[in-house]
């Protein structure tokens, strides 16, 4: 029963994203309200990468998170100019598939671990899939601004989490 109990329960970690979510959503809320919209699906994905137990883990999460959706999102937008001039379907999913190969080298010169340029992979077929024609261009820039929104978020929460535990102790 025990063992079924711990199951069922919230780890710190878990809990914190759930928190960081909150307030990546009521940003995003806030934002709007003001005029400036941030993708709020891009801000909580971002959180839900970057936070880490400590804020270090997760200054170092939220950097390779940012560094892949600059790396997609440049090899997405590339794609999309590309389509853009040819406009033909099949040369476009051949631009597709290089465009994931190229990807791939630019998260290797940038260094970013194998799972984060997998990840910075679906930024460009985020940006390449989900609305058509310059749009495109918009939507990977507010992917990159909604990233950035709820990396630093989460980064922030995990970082004040670990000084007040740390204060606890």
């Amino acid at each position: 029963m025990n063992e079924t109990q711990n199951k069922l329960s919230l780890t710190g970690l878990e809990f914190r994203i759930g928190i960081t979510i909150v307030i990546c959503l009521l940003m995003c809320k806030l934002c709007e309200l003001l005029g400036f919209s941030i993708q709020a699906l891009a801000a909580c994905t971002g959180a839900v990468m970057c936070v880490q137990e400590g804020g270090k883990a997760s200054f170092g999460a939220c950097k390779n998170r940012v560094v892949g959706v600059i790396c997609g999102g440049i090899v997405g937008i590339a794609v999309v100019f590309l389509d853009n001039l040819i406009g033909i379907d099949l040369v476009f999913y051949l631009l597709v598939g290089l465009g994931i190969m190229a990807n791939f080298l630019l998260c290797k010169v940038a260094k970013l671990p194998l799972v984060q340029a997998r990840v910075s992979c679906m930024t460009v077929l985020l940006v390449v899939l989900v609305l058509g024609g310059p749009a495109r261009i918009n939507y990977a820039i507010g992917r990159f601004i909604g990233t950035l929104v709820g990396a630093l978020v989460a980064w922030g929460v995990s970082t004040a989490w670990e000084k007040l535990s740390n204060k606890e102790k």
